[in-house]
């Protein structure tokens, strides 16, 4: 696929990894549901040492599942902040679906007794996107976490 279509793909999807970003860190569970298909599938891990790939500590899948344990787990934080960047899309030559990937930060603070506690990701996202009925939507989401620093104790309800 080339030319405006392509690049209007592209920005399509960094939009939808923006606005991912956005719906977390001001809980708007509306919006957030809006970003994911039915049976959208969400898979997160943190890497091992030399860049091992760490086992699933999280595996959801269906939209409704996904944003009912994220707000479960950001019910028990304070604040959270994600940052996104670098920024790749690869449109499939139909126009319909597509494989993108952004790097991430995201920072999460505990909230009452543990407001002292925070965690944060350094990683990146991977997603399958596709097209459906006029807007882009994530089909599988996978949270591919390099590093962690502070500590998961911050979250109230763990996720896994």
């Amino acid at each position: 696929m080339t030319g405006t279509h392509a690049i209007d793909g592209m920005q399509a999807n960094i939009d939808l990894m923006n606005a991912y970003a956005h719906a977390l860190d001001t809980r708007d569970w509306t919006l957030f549901a809006s970003l994911f298909t039915e049976d959208t599938e969400f898979a997160a891990r943190q890497y091992e040492e030399n860049s091992v790939p760490g086992p699933d500590f999280m595996k959801v899948k269906g939209c409704a599942k996904l944003t009912a344990t994220l707000q479960a787990t950001w019910d028990g934080l304070s604040a959270t902040h994600h940052m996104l960047s670098n920024y790749v899309v690869k449109l499939a030559e139909d126009g319909a679906s597509a494989q993108a990937s952004c790097y991430m930060r995201a920072h999460h603070v505990g909230n009452r007794e543990r407001s002292h506690l925070f965690e944060e990701s350094l990683g990146r996202f991977d997603l399958k996107t596709v097209l459906q009925d006029g807007s882009w939507k994530v089909a599988r989401m996978e949270e591919n976490i390099f590093v962690m620093l502070g500590t998961a104790d911050a979250f109230a309800n763990p996720i896994g």
